[in-house]
């Protein structure tokens, strides 16, 4: 599998696409919504390209596509049903999502090495909470950094920088996992080093196009480049 990396005091992870697949449960949102605004579904797939700027990123880039770049007529459409998506959504956080095979226990694996263990998203704070406690991941998470918590999101450093102030740390002692360009943009920017899985929403592209330090196949290989050990003996590749 390659060096072990020195354990970093302070582990970052994405969320969408990284810890859990929400993939699913985004689209489903979208297409109630649209649904009810008189538009007819959008495929999944297409829905999944634009998962990773943020929610409200996410229905505006909707709303353009539903109505063929018909400026005004999104943002009139943005301001009446943008709180509906996200009431819809709240309401079906956790029933169509899953954290990736591995995900809960190498977070617990990590804690107990001794990492802190932190989420920076650029998903809406609230959401992003409520998702973690319907996916039992939340007690495992030392900070987390949501949409709104720093004037720009990622691929700003900005999200990044405050998961740092926040831990006591440096640059140089975190690490950070996503699945996005924009992710390994936000820790360039930060001077953090940053792994990638392959597994998320990269708006359709491979991730190594985007040249992360590494990138990953699994939790588990997580952990092996690390050296942490798994907390059970049934945890493998």
């Amino acid at each position: 599998m390659g060096q072990v990396a020195p354990l970093p005091r302070l582990i970052m992870f994405d969320l969408d696409g990284t810890l859990v697949d929400t993939a699913l449960e985004i689209a489903c949102s979208v297409n109630q919504t649209l649904d009810e605004a008189g538009f007819d579904p959008l495929p999944a797939a297409l829905i999944r390209e634009w998962i990773g700027k943020g929610t409200a990123w996410l229905f505006a880039t909707v709303l353009q596509r539903v109505t063929g770049q018909d400026e005004e007529r999104a943002a009139q459409l943005y301001d009446r049903y943008y709180p509906r998506f996200l009431q819809v959504y709240h309401d079906l956080t956790g029933i169509h999502s899953q954290p990736y095979p591995g995900a809960p226990e190498a977070l617990e694996a990590l804690r107990s090495a001794g990492c802190q263990l932190a989420v920076v998203t650029n998903k809406d704070r609230d959401l992003s909470q409520r998702l973690l406690d319907s996916q039992g991941l939340a007690q495992a998470i030392d900070i987390l950094v949501g949409g709104g918590d720093t004037p720009e999101g990622k691929p700003s450093p900005q999200p990044l920088q405050k998961a740092l102030v926040d831990a006591g740390l440096g640059a140089q002692d975190a690490l950070f996992v996503g699945d996005s360009s924009n992710d390994i943009q936000a820790a360039r920017r930060a001077g953090v080093t940053v792994w990638a899985f392959n597994h998320g929403y990269n708006h359709g592209e491979p991730i190594a196009a985007a040249n992360p330090d590494r990138v990953l196949d699994s939790f588990p290989e997580l952990l092996q480049r690390l050296g942490v050990e798994p907390p059970l003996a049934s945890f493998s590749f």
